[in-house]
């Protein structure tokens, strides 16, 4: 299958809330979070119905634990925040591809070759690296992943 990478410039109005897990469990602790989150998805306003995944990545190659946020994507911030969640206002260049859920390590591994092919720098971990489901009816999700770029302005 081919997937298409681009740059975009993407301002994200998230809100959701925040965890700890080892970066090795990502897979399994993630999923269950964002599970956990749509119960109280009802009570975010302005929410345009799209999941996210905000992930800090590593500062260091050994480090272990990373923060997460699972939220959703909001229209327009206005001062009510649910309790024990947060709101995060992410405005930045990324690289972009998109594809189904369950192919998420590809996916990364594609973003990753063409933004060395393409010899741009991640802007990591200054920045983000973020995710974006889409519901499709009858079929596996489809996910944005967003890798940040460093891009000269």
């Amino acid at each position: 299958m081919m997937f298409m990478c681009k740059v975009v410039t993407k301002d994200f109005k998230i809100i959701g809330m925040k965890h700890k897990g080892y970066f090795n469990d990502y897979g399994e602790t993630v999923p269950k979070a964002a599970q956990q989150f749509l119960e109280y998805a009802k009570d975010i306003p302005n929410n345009t119905g799209l999941e996210v995944t905000v992930y800090e990545p590593p500062k260091q190659p050994t480090q272990l634990e990373g923060i997460f946020l699972v939220g959703m994507l909001v229209n327009e911030h206005n001062d009510f925040v649910p309790e024990g969640m947060e709101y995060m206002h992410i405005q930045h260049s990324y690289a972009v591809i998109k594809g189904k859920g369950t192919e998420m390590g590809n996916l990364y591994s594609v973003l990753d070759k063409w933004i060395l092919e393409q010899s741009y720098d991640r802007a990591t971990p200054e920045q983000y690296i973020i995710e974006v489901y889409h519901p499709v009816q009858d079929d596996v999700e489809d996910v944005e992943v967003y890798i940040p770029l460093k891009i000269n302005e």
